[in-house]
């Protein structure tokens, strides 16, 4: 990725282990906690699932995540086949006083995740089903399944829902904290389209979370629910495809003259996008339509004149990957340091932006070895998601995203990583000041160090709510690794 490319990402949507067996398939049970788990934890286990320790051959591939900045550590890894495997490692750790985290996608880089030192880490890999029910539309969905995978299953039952752009992102580790995507001007985002949830609490009780069921907990659950327990499936309403699944998409780069007109065109198609709409990077241009439909939009770009202008037309379940150039597979890659800072804007500041471009490129100018970094511009439909009223979940921020800012910074020498947080941190408090909205606010998944009310709401009541729902359902604060609430 070159070191000087602005990515102004539009969506403006309408659019060997150790077997479980107790008496068998144990490695160098050479420790006393190998031991204490031979003879605790393991018999507990379906003949399916695994235990994993730091010198197993499969540690790395079980453990490795997106990002090492600020990232958690484990003495274990519990590789789960069955609802009842997750309630047993749950119970162990609570019973060892062991911190311990589920892993689905393996993206989440909130630095709170530090706290987890030699923890039990609990991968969902085996919990990756998905089934949709052609009548209903309703989508089943495992804990462990990623954007691509549901993208793919959906799009071969004629159905559609918000999913992510990166194919590689946990569909609920996402999802908890909102799920924007770009059908979101449609269909809402990906909160809106749950209808129940299988959740695993602290007490290692199973429940099943609904409007109708457990109601309490499904405000809080939609917007913030990795504070309350391990989900281990869900179930989506989805919808017909729009304009048979097709979309039309155009690759373009402008040059650094241009950066102006881009950004005042961008302002310009916030206030009027419609809602099958969606511009991605820098500038990739999607729309859920057909060509001829989706030039009426696309031709404004082409009139700033871009130095390339590619058009394709491709299928919903290939957008993650074929979008963007591939720039968007290319962040799935799991190696190095990637921090990240955010903010959301009402709109771009024509001199904020040109000297955060200014000042980006000398910084990485400065260091060279943060040149795989990207300057990322989501700007998502906001019909559906604004249609829903802000009062019925834990999810804050409907009307104040109209651009969500993700600065992500990668490299592989932890030694930077000063260095970025207070370039990225400076950056961030420059672009807020102009950012149109009162004060700052941030979506939650892409969150870095921010104060709580700029992730989960300012308002008290909302707090004070999520404070009472956390006292009740997780008093000992064992979800807490993750923008976590306080008592």
């Amino acid at each position: 990725m070159h070191s000087h490319t602005l990515l102004a990402c539009f969506l403006l949507s309408v659019v060997s282990a150790i077997t479980a067996l107790p008496s068998q398939g144990f490695t160098r049970l050479d420790t006393f906690e190998k031991h204490r788990v031979a003879s605790t934890l393991a018999p507990q286990l379906s003949n399916g699932s695994s235990i994993v320790f730091p010198k197993d051959d499969s540690w790395a591939s079980i453990t490795e995540r997106w990002t090492k900045y600020q990232a958690p550590s484990f003495q274990m890894a519990v590789v789960p086949e069955t609802e009842a495997d997750v309630v047993a490692t749950v119970k162990y750790a609570e019973s060892r006083n062991l911190a311990f985290l589920a892993q689905g996608g393996r993206h989440g880089f909130a630095p709170e995740l530090q706290k987890i030192r030699n923890g039990i880490l609990i991968s969902l890999e085996n919990f990756d089903h998905i089934r949709v029910d052609r009548a209903s539309g309703i989508a089943t969905v495992g804990g462990g399944s990623v954007y691509q995978q549901v993208a793919s299953a959906l799009y071969a039952a004629g159905r559609e829902m918000t999913v992510g752009a990166c194919s590689c992102v946990g569909v609920l580790g996402a999802g908890l904290g909102g799920g924007h995507g770009r059908l979101q001007g449609l269909h809402g985002l990906s909160i809106d389209a749950m209808r129940r949830l299988r959740i695993v609490l602290a007490n290692g009780d199973v429940v099943n979370v609904s409007e109708q069921e457990n109601s309490d907990l499904w405000w809080k659950i939609c917007g913030a629910g990795q504070n309350f327990g391990i989900v281990v499936e869900a179930d989506f309403q989805t919808v017909p495809p729009v304009s048979q699944g097709l979309f039309y998409d155009v690759e373009m780069v402008f040059s650094d003259d241009k950066l102006e007109p881009v950004l005042e065109l961008m302002n310009r198609q916030i206030q009027n996008q419609p809602g099958e709409l969606a511009p991605i990077i820098a500038v990739n241009f999607v729309y859920a339509g057909s060509e001829a439909d989706g030039r009426k939009y696309s031709n404004p770009w082409q009139q700033l004149g871009p130095t390339t202008f590619v058009e394709a037309t491709f299928n919903w379940a290939d957008l993650p990957s074929k979008t963007a150039n591939g720039l968007i597979e290319v962040q799935c890659l799991k190696y190095g340091y990637k921090n990240t800072y955010s903010v959301n804007l009402k709109r771009f500041d024509l001199l904020t932006m040109r000297s955060v471009y200014h000042s980006w490129s000398q910084f990485l100018g400065q260091h060279p070895k943060v040149n795989a970094s990207t300057l990322l511009f989501e700007v998502f439909g906001q019909k559906a998601v604004q249609a829903v009223p802000d009062q019925s979940s834990a999810y804050s921020s409907r009307k104040f995203e109209n651009i969500l800012v993700v600065m992500t910074s990668w490299y592989t020498d932890p030694s930077l990583s000063q260095t970025v947080d207070a370039w990225t941190s400076a950056i961030r408090a420059q672009m807020d000041k102009t950012s149109g909205y009162d004060k700052l606010y941030v979506y939650q998944n892409y969150a870095h160090s921010e104060p709580l009310q700029a992730i989960d709401g300012y308002e008290p009541w909302r707090l004070e709510r999520l404070k009472q729902l956390k006292r009740k359902y997780d008093p000992r604060q064992m979800f807490s690794a993750y923008h976590p609430i306080p008592i």
